[in-house]
């Protein structure tokens, strides 16, 4: 038996949004963290069914707030300011992490929706849920190193101080934090 604590260990790596480039690769270290959660939950249903639900839950508790603050710094104030800074080819590679984004959210919402159908005593979804799992941690880590070795390393190089600064502040209104 899996203690729920092992179902939903990982460190939370330290990060700031005065450095928004840095943060964005410390979200993808937690992302990754509840992505292994997700597996670990899912090849314990069978076994411990309530905690691995409840590591789930956890998963989706952080992805529900995190992981769309995530997506929305990259969206809404990365990725516009570097694309007029890249070539169409570079301009392409955005268009793809977007696309990846909302395939990422529409796998997501998918799983959501079979959990709580497994939770309700559907014992066909656990076959799905897993399966779900397994697309969905899959795209996204191929997302994440991507994003880490690709996306990072256009806005170090193309990015200037003050845009870095905008975007740090803007990551922080959507936080509700003083900027």
């Amino acid at each position: 038996m899996i203690p729920l604590e092992q179902l939903l260990r990982g460190a939370e790596p330290n990060s700031t949004l005065d450095n928004p480039l840095d943060h964005l690769v410390a979200c993808h270290r937690r992302i990754e963290e509840r992505l292994g959660t997700l597996e670990r939950a899912a090849d314990a249903l069978e076994s411990q069914r309530e905690d691995a639900l409840e590591a789930i839950a956890a998963c989706f508790r952080f992805l529900d707030t995190n992981g769309i603050l995530h997506t929305a710094d990259e969206e809404e104030s990365v990725f516009p300011r570097l694309r007029p800074r890249l070539n169409p080819e570079e301009s392409g590679y955005l268009e793809s992490l977007e696309e990846q984004h909302r395939e990422a959210e529409q796998l997501y919402t998918e799983l959501k929706d079979t959990v709580a159908r497994y939770r309700a005593g559907e014992a066909a979804a656990g076959t799905r849920l897993r399966a779900l799992v397994e697309r969905f941690c899959r795209l996204y880590r191929t997302h994440i190193a991507s994003e880490d070795q690709t996306l990072i390393d256009l806005g170090r190089q193309r990015l200037e101080a003050g845009e870095l600064a905008l975007v740090s502040r803007e990551m922080k209104n959507r936080r509700g934090l003083a900027a």
